[in-house]
């Protein structure tokens, strides 16, 4: 029988599993192995696919013969041991290792270990057997980053878990970032859940080499869906952003050396989950994308209402059925000829000319002043957008911010000014047309209360920059008064003397 035919009657053996051909082959030659493995035109000893398929039976006839087998890799730098190990035969990897322990630390061209390939393919039985034999450097870094950059939870478990020291918060990589900022930089939402919920020894607020906690590196990442589900969940479980912890730390709410382990109350995590909820802490973009809207909104209102005044304009053919200008009546001051009838009285109203202005000039003008001052603030908070000015600097922030009370308040006096302007006649005393009915006061109660609420947000917005300087004025002054003690002449006491 050539050698061919022998390889093919091997190889066919191989994929099926069968023993008893391999026996066969073996008691017509015993060099059967040893010459195929010479001239065998594969980069695979059989031991290799047996390996790949599970065959257990075949494979342990196989090192029985050929022991040398077990060391054997293929043109991918590959083991038997590597392939059992990433196609989770547990019972291979077992008696693999029986022969030669050594390859578990032997790595392929791409440098991976067996126990690497089994925890990028997620083979729990497979890591379950390497880590008992498996003694490389930085082993425990690189099995944890791997669960993490692969998302395995199940064999994540199975290392924290299954080593003699806990490993919740060693080191990754040389940037200090821990399996919390690991699963965060890459959005593993379940490891996250798992380390933050179910492993107490987590330090949930741990820093970095860059002093960045996990909520930091998410806050840090392109906004979608996923990083926001995360950051909300790292809030509502109470982890705390660098500069939250530098914070507590000044004030003496965390002691610097417990400062990485939460230890707030649940009543204070609730409190954090609502103070950040979304609602109430949208992100940058979209809150600079809803005031430039704003602003753009309330502009082409104020222009409409500059065009189209509360109680419209006279027509073009208002002037031919009104008094001469001649006539003792000024069109300036809005004042009405009254003839004999109380219901007739006439005026003199050129086209286009506002209804408001001849009849009730003084709110005309009050009218005009706000929808003025709407849209030119308006255009202001536009006009930061659009030049440029960069929104991280407070200054620009604070000035969009006023220019959008002052857009809202000057709007809301506006809507006033044209409810009374345009309120029924019944409803109005013809010998004093500043009398109002209860709607009209409550509208005006209402702005009076808007104003309240304006002033109320602006001393909210300015109690910390004022409680800061209070604060440093406090503390240069009583550093002033230390100076001056200090360099006022000590004023000896007397001596006592006694008299004999």
């Amino acid at each position: 029988m050539n050698i061919e035919v022998k390889e093919k009657r091997l190889y066919d053996a191989c994929l099926e599993g069968d023993a008893e051909t391999l026996q066969a082959l073996m008691k017509e030659d015993k060099l059967s192995l040893a010459r195929v493995t010479l001239s065998s035109s594969f980069n695979q000893t059989p031991l290799h696919i047996a390996s790949m398929l599970g065959h257990f039976e075949f494979a342990k006839s196989l090192l029985s013969y050929k022991p040398d087998f077990a060391g054997c890799v293929d043109s991918q730098g590959r083991s038997a041991l590597h392939l059992a190990s990433a196609n989770g035969y547990a019972n291979i990897i077992e008696l693999l290792l029986k022969y030669d322990q050594k390859m578990c630390q032997f790595c392929d061209e791409d440098g991976r270990t067996p126990l690497h390939l089994a925890i990028i393919k997620g083979q729990h039985e497979s890591v379950r057997e390497l880590i008992k034999v498996s003694k490389e450097p930085n082993q425990e870094r690189t099995m944890l980053h791997l669960c993490v950059k692969h998302n395995r939870l199940d064999v994540l478990i199975l290392v924290l878990e299954s080593g003699d020291r806990d490993l919740s918060n060693i080191k990754l990589d040389d940037n200090g970032n821990t399996t919390l900022h690991c699963a965060t930089a890459l959005q593993r939402m379940q490891i996250i859940q798992y380390l933050v919920k179910c492993r107490s020894q987590v330090e949930v607020n741990s820093l970095n080499e860059k002093g960045l906690t996990a909520l930091d590196i998410i806050e840090e990442m392109p906004r979608d869906v996923k990083s926001k589900e995360i950051r909300e969940f790292l809030i509502s479980a109470g982890i705390l952003r660098a500069k939250e912890i530098e914070a507590a730390i000044a004030t003496g709410q965390l002691v610097p050396g417990a400062a990485a382990t939460d230890h707030s109350s649940k009543l204070t995590r609730m409190w954090k989950a609502v103070k950040y909820a979304p609602i109430f802490h949208e992100e940058v973009e979209k809150k600079d994308k809803t005031v430039l809207v704003a602003a753009s909104v309330i502009a082409a209102m104020a222009y409409t209402a500059a065009i189209s005044p509360p109680g419209g304009v006279a027509s073009m053919d208002a002037a031919e059925f009104s008094p001469s200008p001649s006539q003792p009546i000024s069109p300036l001051d809005g004042v009405a000829e009254f003839s004999d009838d109380p219901y007739y009285s006439s005026y003199y109203l050129p086209p286009g000319g506002s209804l408001l202005a001849y009849f009730w000039p003084g709110l005309n003008r009050a009218f005009w002043i706000s929808n003025t001052i709407a849209f030119m603030a308006a255009l202001t908070v536009i006009f930061l957008f659009v030049s440029g000015a960069t929104l991280k600097k407070r200054i620009i922030v604070l000035l969009i911010r006023g220019g959008m009370w002052v857009t809202l308040t000057a709007m809301t006096t506006a809507y006033v000014c044209a409810v009374v302007a345009t309120s029924p006649e019944s409803e109005k005393s013809v010998k004093n047309p500043y009398t109002y009915n209860k709607t009209i006061l409550a509208i005006v109660l209402g702005l009076f209360a808007w104003m309240g609420m304006i002033i109320t947000s602006i001393a909210i917005a300015a109690y910390p920059s004022i409680r800061s300087l209070v604060i440093k004025i406090t503390k240069l002054k009583a550093k002033r008064n230390k100076i001056n003690n200090d360099d006022a002449p000590a004023i000896a006491s007397p001596s006592t003397t006694h008299i004999v």
